[in-house]
């Protein structure tokens, strides 16, 4: 008898320990989910500003778990557009664009090959190509040091002075950021950002750009924050009579914060 009590004993000690286990098992299960069900959405376009052209990638929103990268949310954004993104964990080189780089549209030509003493328009040097790429817009397809750019709610860097690489991780961003993509042919002076330009002056013996003359350059224009003007594209109505002219505001690269706020506004 006392051996059928004690075992009954444990039974129920047991049964409890499993009911105990089988609702907090659930618990735990839930928490974790939790925990990798965490999204975060992002606004991201491409332009080519500098060129007067019409952006590659026209504003979209894309929501992904905060685990991705900003790479990740580029990829995803410009698949909507059926438009292939080039490039690496951190770095992107080239957006899908057919369409040609127009002859004369550079407004800062003669600014910036005054500040190079031209070297960076230099075709004669082996070391320091300039490409030609007709299936996509590519680094060094305008001049030497031309590429893509990208700004985080118009900052290049997060908070705590660290810079933004398309590796850097979607938990380290706003929700609701704007990543803009922007081609550049004076790594950002031509695109109004500060403390990014520094241009080099000569090429070394071995034909490479000689880096060590490098010169600061400040911003050639002040630049507007389209942050909201491109949240607001992205949940626009394309039919709304106002899209078009706040795309045009989006596309005109040296325009007032005023006028950038109005067709935002006006959406």
């Amino acid at each position: 008898m006392t051996k059928f009590i004690k075992n009954k004993l444990f039974a129920l000690v047991l049964g409890v320990m499993v009911m105990a286990l089988g609702v907090v098992a659930p618990s735990f299960t839930n928490t974790a989910q939790a925990a990798a069900a965490t999204t975060k959405t992002v606004y991201v376009d491409v332009e080519r500003n500098v060129f007067s052209q019409s952006p590659i990638l026209e504003p979209v929103k894309v929501t992904l778990d905060d685990s991705e990268t900003i790479l990740d949310a580029t990829v995803q954004a410009a698949a909507t557009q059926d438009i292939d993104v080039d490039g690496s964990s951190s770095y992107v080189s080239a957006f899908q664009d057919s369409s040609p780089i127009p002859d004369n549209k550079y407004t800062f030509y003669n600014r910036v090959n005054s500040i190079t003493n031209g070297v960076v328009f230099r075709t004669d040097l082996p070391n320091q190509p300039i490409i030609t790429d007709n299936d996509y817009l590519r680094e060094k397809e305008y001049d030497g040091i031309s590429g893509w750019m990208f700004t985080v709610n118009d900052s290049l860097t997060e908070d705590n002075g660290t810079y933004y690489t398309a590796g850097t991780s979607l938990a380290e961003v706003p929700d609701n950021a704007v990543i803009r993509w922007e081609f550049t042919a004076a790594m950002g002076a031509d695109l109004g950002l500060a403390d990014s330009a520094y241009l080099p002056t000569a090429v070394d013996e071995y034909g490479y750009y000689d880096w060590s003359t490098a010169v600061y350059t400040a911003p050639f224009f002040t630049r507007a924050d389209k942050s909201e003007l491109i949240r607001k594209i992205a949940d626009a109505d394309t039919n709304d009579p106002d899209y078009q002219a706040a795309l045009t505001a989006l596309q005109t690269l040296q325009i007032s914060q005023d006028d950038v706020d109005a067709a935002a506004a006006a959406l």
